[in-house]
């Protein structure tokens, strides 16, 4: 999954900000960004980390102070006060670019075709478009224990091209796995958790509000929402698959591309995550000759990213092809008004690149009972018919039409029972003003229970609003001679050693100097007293965006002054 992000506004913050970081501030980021990706974390790196990085624990707290009043990191309470730090999720398509060589790139262009493994299947906002159509015509009661009845899954899991296959491999967990195949649960988790259906009195209703906001977006709008959702709630959390999901998808080089995954540690959880976007009909997978995993993208991946910053569009126009046998040819350009009409008034004979419907007797009745008068019908067919209607179609089309009226009682008996929820919710109509003026927001809710099982992580906790103090306060600091950190100076030893011990305490930095050579240390431990020798990490690069680190010791005859580097903050 994902990193949660539970602030009012998302942060907007770019490859330029972080090129604004101080360098210690971008080492301290991309530690914590290796380490820990979207997940949440309660404390910073131990000692002998912050020390290869080159850095004192002090250094590093100061910088992540600095890190935290930028709102690079964020923070929340759990409810019992404990505090959990974390990268909000808007951040993590600028930080992979950053960080893409520290945190070791698994995803590179391929020269040479690969051999598919897995075709993508038709893309998966069609397919949520068809389900929804079956549930508003034959209604989702549930059972006293709130679950499907055993019939109705057994028909959701044959009206999709989707398969228990394609999802085997993420791992998910979920309750009631022995009623429901893991690709009905997901179909049905997606709906739940893009707000477009509800569990309401005793069965699952469709959000017709929300469902009517869905059908103006476009496909790729609606395939956005749907890999936000399918990431943040069946991805795994480990940072490491994060961490290329992220690569995956910012790193491409673009759709039709073939790439290979170079981590072999990780390559079951890697297969699995890449069958289900194939599942998805976001890409291919396939293998090079190496036998090395590789994936294609069938959609440009950028268009996944930056979820908030396109406004809503219209919906693309492209129609079908109108047979005399009453089949439709539906090429994938044609928008989702389209498909949604087709479902109204049609039956879904196959899908694939190109999917054929069939116009019914029992669609058309249907449809005319539901409220599309046959004027509304005729006219969407003479609309996108794009090599016009077939007189034999309109002539049953007008018999069917006169059909509707008698069967029109039975049928409105029926859709009563079936009832969608009409009712906007206040985050409803929240979306519908931001509609209105233009601001694309979110169909997708992470803390929404649907059936799949989802990480806590930070949904739901309490947003951290507590000023952030720009300085760090080292305890006793002013007790100490202002000399011991502002100048270079020879010490008695006995006073050499109190500095290097006060370094340690504060586990800040400790200069030393002999002849015109200027070393800094990350001191560990003083051992001895009259001859005491000092251990710890010496910094053999000055350099403070590349340095080299070695374990050593000294004894105090090896410089000639020394004295405490603090970091520039801290409160003196």
């Amino acid at each position: 999954m994902s990193s949660f992000e539970p602030i009012d506004e998302p942060v907007v913050l770019n490859l330029d900000s972080w090129s604004k970081l101080a360098s210690v501030e971008q080492k301290v980021l991309g530690a914590i960004f290796h380490k820990h990706a979207g997940q949440p974390f309660s404390s910073l790196l131990p000692r002998e980390q912050w020390a290869i990085e080159g850095l004192s624990v002090a250094e590093a707290n100061s910088s992540f102070v600095n890190l935290r009043q930028q709102r690079w990191i964020e923070s929340v309470y759990k409810s019992w006060g404990e505090r959990l730090f974390y990268i909000p999720a808007s951040l993590m398509e600028t930080l992979t670019i950053a960080y893409a060589q520290r945190v070791g790139i698994t995803v590179e262009q391929m020269a040479q075709h690969a051999q598919v493994l897995q075709e993508g299947k038709p893309d998966i906002a069609a397919e949520l478009l068809h389900l929804i159509a079956w549930i508003e015509r034959e209604g989702l009661p549930l059972t006293g224990k709130g679950t499907i009845h055993k019939k109705s899954v057994q028909k959701l899991s044959v009206i999709t091209v989707l398969s228990s296959t394609d999802f085997d491999g993420l791992g998910i967990r979920y309750e009631h796995s022995d009623l429901y195949p893991i690709h009905v649960a997901i179909l049905l988790d997606l709906l739940l958790s893009l707000n477009l259906v509800q569990k309401e009195d005793g069965r699952i209703r469709i959000v017709d509000h929300q469902l009517q906001q869905w059908l103006k977006l476009s496909w790729g709008q609606m395939h956005r929402e749907v890999y936000q959702a399918c990431v943040d709630r069946y991805g795994n959390t480990e940072p490491a698959l994060q961490h290329f999901r992220h690569q995956l998808a910012v790193l491409a080089p673009g759709k039709n591309v073939w790439c290979r995954t170079v981590n072999s540690t990780l390559e079951p959880q890697i297969r699995g995550w890449l069958y289900a976007l194939a599942g998805w009909g976001y890409g291919d997978v396939g293998e090079d000759q190496s036998g090395a995993m590789a994936f294609r993208w069938l959609i440009e991946p950028q268009s996944l990213l930056n979820l908030r910053q396109e406004a809503v569009g219209e919906a693309e126009s492209c129609g079908f092809y109108m047979q005399p046998d009453f089949e439709m040819l539906v090429p994938p350009e044609a928008g989702p008004d389209v498909i949604w009409m087709l479902e109204q008034c049609a039956e879904r004979v196959t899908r694939d690149r190109i999917s054929i419907y069939r116009m019914t007797r029992e669609r058309i009745i249907l449809a005319i009972a539901k409220g599309h008068a046959l004027h509304e019908v005729m006219e969407f067919l003479d609309q996108y018919a794009l090599t016009g209607v077939p007189e034999n179609v309109r002539i049953a089309l007008a018999d069917w039409g006169k059909e509707a009226d008698a069967a029109s009682v039975a049928v409105e008996r029926n859709m009563e029972v079936m009832e969608a929820s009409t009712g906007p919710t206040e985050n409803q109509k929240l979306f519908e003003k931001d509609v209105l003026s233009g601001v694309y927001s979110s169909f997708y809710t992470p803390g929404n229970q649907g059936l799949v099982d989802v990480p806590a992580l930070l949904h739901g906790m309490e947003r951290d609003h507590a000023v952030i103090e720009k300085t760090v306060s080292l305890l006793g600091v002013e007790e100490i001679p202002e000399t011991w950190y502002r100048e270079w100076r020879r010490y008695h030893s006995s006073t050499a050693r109190q500095i290097a011990a006060k370094a340690i305490e504060w586990q800040t930095k400790l200069g030393i100097q002999q002849d015109d050579c200027t070393q800094y240390l990350i001191p560990h431990q003083v051992e001895g007293r009259e001859e005491w020798t000092l251990s710890g990490w010496c910094i053999l690069d000055s350099s403070e965006r590349t340095s080299e680190i070695e374990w050593r010791t000294f004894s105090p005859s090896e410089w000639d002054t020394m004295r405490l580097i603090l970091p520039d903050d801290v409160i003196t």
